[in-house]
């Protein structure tokens, strides 16, 4: 398919995650003029930052934009995961990277995305690239959209089981059980394992402990509640979720109203209440 491009610079700050740079792009790249039926090239020295489960999100995402694919460009953080999972050696694995052309043409163009310039973002009920910025250093939201109580936070599915999802859901968790919260009265937080890996990885670096210790229901691997199945659905049209999964159509994950958010965002709203960007301020 023809092609377009996403130059990443500078450096997410520490309440951003991929899921939040998709949801930006989504917000003011999500054009049929510029993604429809394209390839998206992620690229960049801000690339460099993005672990591969990162970059998964990345492309994993590429679909709520409308295009075909999702790509990244490889780097010294591919080899040295290829390494790991690879009967090869390094120079034959340098020698198989293939790179854009130098001075390659892009049907969709060349898209400076500042990753300093981005905040958490939320997305509203409906649409993927509905999103709003929110502002990190009140957990607030910009938009004036009023306080959002939640009764479902959900963390999970392709885009937000992986190992780093369940890292930013752990940290989160841990600083609130350091300041003796639980998961908020009237909310359910579910969190998905993506994989049978991730949950003995959660399991041998305590992150399943303190799940469980603060109110967190565990499901085990599996597509869920992104495509409407099993726990972390809405039941009625008055429940209200935030979650990390993918794609937030009417009716995909229940009749509730479901706004989309990173697995910080996500996890931070399930013990305030209400929809929350996070700040570790918060937990003082």
């Amino acid at each position: 398919p023809e092609s377009i491009r996403f130059e990443l610079i500078g450096k997410l700050n520490s309440g951003c995650t991929a899921k939040d740079v998709m949801l930006y792009i989504l917000w003011n790249h999500a054009r049929q003029e510029l993604t429809l039926d394209r390839s998206i090239e992620f690229g960049g020295p801000g690339l460099t930052s993005f672990s591969m489960d990162e970059r998964a999100t990345l492309c994993n995402m590429a679909t709520e934009c409308s295009s075909k694919a999702g790509i990244c460009e490889a780097d010294e953080v591919t080899l040295e995961w290829l390494s790991e999972r690879r009967d090869m050696s390094y120079e034959d694995m340098l020698s198989s990277i293939i790179n854009p052309d130098e001075g390659a043409t892009y049907d969709g163009g060349i898209h400076q995305i500042n990753l300093d310039e981005i905040k958490p973002m939320v997305a509203h009920p409906g649409d993927p690239d509905k999103g709003i910025p929110s502002d990190p250093t009140n957990g607030e939201l910009i938009e004036n959209i009023g306080d959002v109580d939640i009764t479902i936070a959900y963390g999970g599915s392709c885009t937000a089981g992986k190992e780093d999802d369940f890292e930013y859901y752990a940290q989160v968790c841990r600083m609130a059980d350091e300041c003796g919260m639980k998961v908020a009265e009237g909310v359910d937080f579910y969190i998905q394992y993506g994989s049978k890996a991730v949950k003995r990885v959660s399991e041998e670096k305590g992150w399943t402990d303190i799940f469980e210790k603060v109110g967190v229901k565990l499901i085990n691997p599996g597509c869920g509640a992104c495509i409407g199945a099993g726990p972390g659905i809405s039941i009625n049209s008055e429940q209200v979720t935030v979650s990390a999964i993918n794609r937030n159509y009417q009716g995909r994950s229940g009749p509730g109203r479901l706004y989309l958010a990173s697995p910080l965002t996500v996890a931070t709203s399930a013990f305030f209440g209400k929809i929350t960007s996070y700040d570790p301020k918060l937990f003082k």
